[in-house]
This record gives C-alpha cells, sequence and structure tokens, in this order.
C-alpha cells in the first residue's frame, strides 16, 4: 500500500469505525478502545457476506501493538483463525490478512466458501487501502 503503516495500522486498530469505510463490515460492538487490543477481549461484528448480514464474536488471542492482530471466533462448528498484520515496506507497506478454519464435524474443503471468503478478504484489503491512501 502507499501508505504509512503508521496510517494503515490505526485503521484496523480502530475497529469501532470499520463501518465508515468498509462495504463489508456493516456494525461493531464491544470494539476495543484507546486502550487498545488486548488478550482475551471478545468483540463482534455484522459482516456483508455474499449479500447476507452475518454476525461474528470474536476473542483476540494475539497482539502486537502497530504490527499484528489475531483472533478466533467459531460459527456453525466452524472455527476460524484469523491474523492482520501490517509491515512497513520502503515508503508504504504490506497488509497481510490470513484465515485459517477447522472444523470437527465438517469437512471444510467442502463446506468452506472460498470464492466468498477470497472475494470479501479482497475487498476488505481495498478499503483499506483506499482510506489509507485517500488521507495523505
Amino acid at each position: 500500500m502507499d501508505a504509512p503503516a503508521e496510517r494503515v495500522w490505526k485503521l484496523i486498530d480502530e475497529a469501532r469505525y470499520w463501518p465508515e469505510w468498509s462495504t463489508i463490515c456493516v456494525k461493531v460492538w464491544g470494539a476495543p478502545d484507546e486502550d487498545g487490543w488486548q488478550r482475551g477481549h471478545r468483540f463482534g461484528f455484522l459482516l456483508r457476506i455474499g449479500g447476507r448480514q452475518i454476525p461474528f464474536f470474536v476473542t483476540i488471542t494475539r497482539v502486537e501493538a502497530g504490527k499484528l492482530i489475531k483472533w478466533h471466533s467459531t460459527k456453525f462448528t466452524i472455527t476460524a483463525v484469523r491474523s492482520i498484520s501490517v509491515e512497513s515496506e520502503g515508503n508504504g507497506c504490506r497488509v497481510t490478512d490470513s484465515k485459517c478454519f477447522s472444523s470437527y464435524l465438517l469437512p471444510i474443503g467442502l463446506a468452506y466458501p472460498r470464492g466468498i471468503i477470497r472475494t470479501m478478504t479482497e475487498s476488505w484489503l481495498s478499503e483499506i487501502k483506499n482510506e489509507a491512501e485517500s488521507h495523505e
């Protein structure tokens, strides 16, 4: 991204404002406040996925301030682990948004909506990029 890592991190860090710049995230509740992200903190958000609005409740599992946020959630017996990282790169930065899914009940290869998740992730990253680069 053609924006400083600090600016991009601030967008990610201020979860309560995600709906203001993201078409994917409709609503956020219980978001970390100015005290920042803490391991064990639970919050929720409503995402627009495949034309539907789906609520998620997540628990923060790892934080490296300014660099990494990791959380997990379980929905329909599928546990998702998501990591969002920001690294400085030249005059800009690289943002990585990775997800790992598992289920004790469902075969992930069949139950995982790969295309929908990929489209959502690409849209989310594009929206972060557009917002960060528009505030130069």
